[in-house]
């Protein structure tokens, strides 16, 4: 079918439409005009006036709009930042590739320029090889004949990885910091809202969140039965549990549970589950022994906790 056809020219119209609609909608929802609102009426404009120049390439700027619609690519991510703090580490490992880069070009060049001076006839010119080399691509198009040049080209690809590994380990320990800080704050927080711990020094809240493991448990997952062992206690960072008593209780975010039968050394008095995709803090009943020691008025919050719900 013909490009000129009637039937492509009906749909070629239909789409400017539908487009041109989507447009205004856009600029009423905004109420703004925007750098991507605007470059998509440029085009829209220019297709339906000036169709002979095409400018539809500058939609290529919509792709730009996923970081102001996605969160994983705000400048504000983890990995954003912690390429920002190492950009002096990464820059250093760089300008270490470039510098190796220029040495093995430099000596290549020397070694092979007598035998191949169609490719390694300057010292620009044998840096393709040494690109190509470094990062172990090994296009196969460029390769030394002589036997100092093969060896130089097996140092050069050892080397190479190491270089190019050096960046990703720099950013794997970087990353890996950012997000064990991230999650110490918000553990932190999450800790320091519970009503038991409010009246604890800061510094004790600081030592029970290195204390604290994380549990996370799916929904209907049971977390203790009845007759259980109690040896650890849980507060609940987000999501819901389920007492499952006469009455059952519903437990949210900041309660916590499982501190009775480890005051009382008895077994667990009730089956817990999860009502939700949930995260628990747990902290077990040697770390409570030891914290109650630092500070008896913890010890004596979860007795009249304790004591209150016994009661209820």
């Amino acid at each position: 079918m013909s490009i000129d056809s009637p039937l492509i020219q009906i749909l070629y119209w239909i789409s400017i439409g539908v487009f041109g609609i989507e447009f205004l909608l856009r600029v009423f929802v905004e109420r703004k005009l925007s750098f991507l609102i605007s470059i998509d009426g440029l085009v829209l404009i220019n297709q339906v006036f000036f169709p002979f120049y095409d400018l539809r390439i500058l939609r290529l700027f919509r792709l730009f709009d996923i970081f102001s619609q996605s969160r994983f690519l705000l400048p504000t991510n983890t990995l954003i930042k912690t390429i920002i703090k190492q950009r002096n580490a990464l820059l250093g490992s760089q300008i270490m590739v470039i510098s190796i880069l220029l040495v093995v070009s430099t000596f290549i060049y020397f070694l092979e320029s007598s035998v191949q001076p169609d490719v390694f006839g300057s010292i620009p010119s044998t840096m393709w090889w040494g690109i190509a080399t470094l990062t172990t691509v090994g296009y196969g198009d460029v390769v030394p004949m002589t036997d100092l040049g093969k060896l130089l080209a097996s140092f050069t690809m050892l080397v190479g990885i190491g270089m190019f590994a050096l960046p990703a380990a720099i950013l794997a320990s970087a990353y890996y910091e950012e997000i064990q800080k991230k999650n110490f704050l918000v553990s932190f927080e999450a800790i320091a809202s519970v009503p038991l711990f409010q009246e604890l020094p800061i510094g004790a809240v600081g030592k029970i969140n290195e204390k604290l493991q994380v549990v996370l448990v799916s929904e209907h997952e049971t977390i203790f039965s009845k007759g259980d062992e109690a040896d650890s206690m849980f507060i609940i960072e987000y999501g819901k549990v389920k007492v499952e008593i006469q009455e059952p209780v519903y437990l949210v975010s900041g309660d916590y549970f499982g501190e009775m039968g480890l005051l009382g050394n008895a077994l667990r008095n009730a089956t817990i589950t999860a009502a939700d995709d949930t995260k628990l803090l747990e902290l077990t009943k040697s770390d409570l022994a030891e914290l109650s020691e630092e500070h008896p008025g913890l010890f004596k919050e979860l007795e009249l906790s304790a004591s209150s719900r016994s009661q209820n």
